[in-house]
C-alpha cells in the first residue's frame, strides 16, 4: 500500500507541471532594439518586435532601466503600444495573460501616488484577432514613499505594494482559449493608455506572459492520479 502514494504524487506533479507560461521578459542591456524582449523560458522563438509611440526611453535610474520605459506621458494622453511576433516550439493552448506594469514620474523615479489607466491586448495571426482581453479600470498603486530616490530596481514580487515597486501585475483572461501550433507565426499587440486618469504619469512594461493550459492527455494523467488516490483511501 505504501508504495502507491509516491506513484500518485509523481503523476499529479507531472500533470501540474504542464500549466506554465511563455514569458517575454525585458532585457535590461539589449545589444540592439530587437533584443529588448526575449523569452526567458523555452517554448517560444521571437521573430520581431515593434513599438509605437516609443520615440525614446526614460533612463538614468536603476528603476526605469529595469523595464521598457517609454518617454510617453500616458496620464497626459500619450498612449503607446508594443507588438511582438513569435512562433512556438511545441503546440500549446493559452487562455490568459499577465502584464508586469510599472509606473514612474518625470524624474525617472518610482511613482509615489496611485494612478489609473487602461490597456487592450490582442492575440493575432495573419492580421486576424484570435483572442482579446482588456481592462479600462486599472489602478497603478504608488509606493507612497516620498523619500524614494529611484535607486530601487523594479521587482515583480513587490508590484503594487506600498514601499515597493509602484505599478500593477495585471492578470487577464482571454475571451477564448487559443491553440498555438508549431510552424505558425503569432502576434501580440498591447496598447496602454490613461483611461479615465487626469494626472500625468509614465508607465513601462517589464514582462508579458501567455499562460498555457494542460493538454488533454496530461489532464487525463491528473485524473488518473486522483482516481488512484481515492482507491488507496478506500483500501485503508
Amino acid at each position: 500500500m505504501k508504495k502507491t502514494f509516491p506513484v500518485i504524487a509523481s503523476i499529479i506533479a507531472l500533470a501540474g507541471s504542464a500549466h506554465a507560461a511563455i514569458v517575454f521578459d525585458y532585457q535590461a542591456n539589449p545589444q540592439t532594439a530587437s533584443d529588448l524582449y526575449q523569452p526567458d523560458v523555452t517554448g517560444a522563438l521571437l521573430i520581431s518586435q515593434t513599438f509605437t509611440g516609443v520615440s525614446s526611453q526614460k533612463t538614468g535610474s536603476n528603476y526605469v532601466n529595469s523595464f521598457l520605459s517609454p518617454n510617453a506621458n500616458v496620464g497626459n494622453g500619450t498612449p503607446w503600444s508594443v507588438t511582438l511576433s513569435f512562433t512556438v516550439t511545441e503546440t500549446v493552448t493559452v487562455d490568459s495573460i499577465a502584464l508586469n506594469l510599472f509606473t514612474f514620474n518625470a524624474s525617472n523615479a518610482i511613482q509615489n501616488n496611485d494612478r489609473r489607466g487602461a490597456y487592450t491586448f490582442d492575440l493575432k495571426q495573419n492580421g486576424d484577432v484570435l483572442a482579446s482581453c482588456s481592462n479600462s479600470n486599472l489602478t497603478y498603486a504608488g509606493t507612497q514613499d516620498v523619500t524614494s530616490d529611484g535607486s530601487q530596481q523594479a521587482s515583480v514580487d513587490t508590484l503594487g505594494q506600498r514601499g515597493g515597486s509602484s505599478g500593477v501585475r495585471e492578470e487577464g483572461t482571454l475571451d477564448k482559449a487559443v491553440v498555438l501550433s508549431t510552424g505558425n507565426t503569432y502576434t501580440i499587440e498591447i496598447s496602454l493608455n490613461r483611461g479615465s486618469e487626469t494626472q500625468g504619469y509614465f508607465v513601462g512594461l517589464g514582462a508579458l506572459e501567455l499562460n498555457t493550459v494542460p493538454e488533454p492527455a496530461t489532464a487525463s494523467l491528473g485524473l488518473l492520479g486522483v482516481a488512484a488516490l481515492m482507491m488507496r483511501r478506500r483500501r485503508l
